[in-house]
């Protein structure tokens, strides 16, 4: 080889390697940039992961209150009728009571005497 093909291929070579090193940090770049973005998918599907977690455990403690409000209505719905049930029998005795003679003048008494004027 001549010299001008010695000068010839260390020119080529230097532009080889120019290119080289320009490709391998537009490759770094990308890659980066593929990373980062990678990054930022992977985050948010954790946060939405974490928000369907939230909404799953807020959702079985509605369904718990749901349940616990529904035992608590029934239980009032049962008071309810029972203390109806004493009511309407506590009418009974006292419909009795004013049926004889004596006592019913009093029960009515009394009956006015509560009564807020």
């Amino acid at each position: 080889m001549d010299r001008q093909q010695v000068e010839y291929v260390e020119r080529e070579n230097a532009f080889l390697r120019e290119q080289l090193h320009a490709l391998t940090d537009q490759i770094e770049t990308v890659k980066q940039d593929v990373l980062e973005e990678g990054a930022k998918h992977i985050r948010g599907k954790e946060n939405t992961v974490q928000k369907m977690k939230d909404l799953e455990r807020e959702l079985r403690q509605a369904k718990a209150n749901v349940d616990k409000w529904k035992r608590e209505a029934l239980s009032e719905k049962q008071r309810v009728e029972e203390l109806t049930v004493k009511a309407a029998r506590l009418q009974g005795i006292v419909d009795k009571v004013k049926s004889i003679p004596l006592a019913g003048k009093l029960v009515t008494k009394l009956e006015q005497e509560g009564k807020p004027s």
